[in-house]
């Protein structure tokens, strides 16, 4: 059950087609089924980032599995591309955290998979 959680202090143009954007390069990255991703796209003005309110994003990926390693390399790369494109911001301004979920920690439907 990947996600893939956005803050940005850019206003994108159409958050709903950019959130599915992001569903569906996560989904390519770790191999895992569209189905499963959930992608959310947070706008907050008062974002700063190193000390500047400049364009700038902070990017946290979860999944239970398929990150880690060398992984994580085309994960930032393919991630990086997509937000500094999208929203204008300068790669050196997007901050990407990868997490490795065990599965006793993440729940859906009422229960943990």
């Amino acid at each position: 059950m990947p996600h893939c959680e956005v803050t940005t202090n850019v206003q994108p143009a159409d958050t709903k087609a950019l959130s599915l954007k992001a569903a569906n390069l996560i989904a390519e990255l770790l191999s895992k089924p569209l189905s499963y991703v959930t992608s959310i796209i947070n706008h907050n003005s008062g974002m700063v980032f190193g000390g500047s309110d400049a364009p700038a994003a902070y990017i946290m990926i979860g999944s239970i599995g398929s990150v880690g390693g060398e992984k994580n390399n085309a994960i930032i790369a393919g991630v990086t591309k997509l937000f500094s494109e999208a929203l204008g911001v300068n790669s050196e301004r997007i901050s990407i955290e990868i997490r490795d979920i065990p599965r006793a920690n993440y729940g859906i439907n009422g229960a943990t998979l």
